[in-house]
């Protein structure tokens, strides 16, 4: 029994952890901008909506000028969809960080996801099921190029 109880506050301390770790390394700074994912295959460009932040594709990368504009699970086209949205929030450290969903274009998944800009000023991007010790994080890349009208990136970005 000692041993399940020990197992058991193992697991709620690197629960807790895992999420203090991450509200604490969240900066106030709202990450605004054009971020090239992690994969180099689009670019999002986060800003204000409303009180919150949203993030809709700019860009995509396209292995010829005249493949045609990928879809999404609707069939509509990904350029200009909105896939994150997130709000300020404060736990009760005080510590904030921007919490909300992040939508997979491709399939129409949506996911829990925070957002914070790291020491280097990248976009940390947590995408997540219930918890976000359950989840994976990208690193997002500034994008100063020029956004073309149509989303086509002229080339692989990067």
């Amino acid at each position: 029994m000692l041993r399940f109880l020990r197992g058991l506050w193992l697991l709620a301390t690197l629960l807790c952890g895992g999420t203090a770790a991450l509200a604490a390394s969240a900066s106030p700074t709202p990450p605004i901008g054009n971020w090239l994912t992690a994969d180099h295959s689009a670019v999002i460009q986060v800003g204000p909506c409303g009180g919150q932040l949203c993030g809709r594709i700019v860009g995509i990368a396209l292995k010829h000028q005249t493949d045609p504009m990928p879809v999404d699970w609707r069939g509509q086209p990904q350029c200009g969809e909105a896939i994150l949205q997130t709000a300020l929030v404060l736990n009760n450290s005080g510590a904030s960080a921007w919490v909300g969903t992040v939508l997979d274009p491709r399939n129409g998944n949506v996911y829990q996801a925070s957002i914070a800009l790291d020491m280097s000023h990248h976009l940390r991007m947590r995408g997540y099921l219930g918890l976000p010790i359950f989840g994976q994080t990208q690193t997002w890349l500034p994008y100063n190029g020029q956004i073309p009208v149509g989303c086509k990136l002229p080339r692989a970005p990067g």
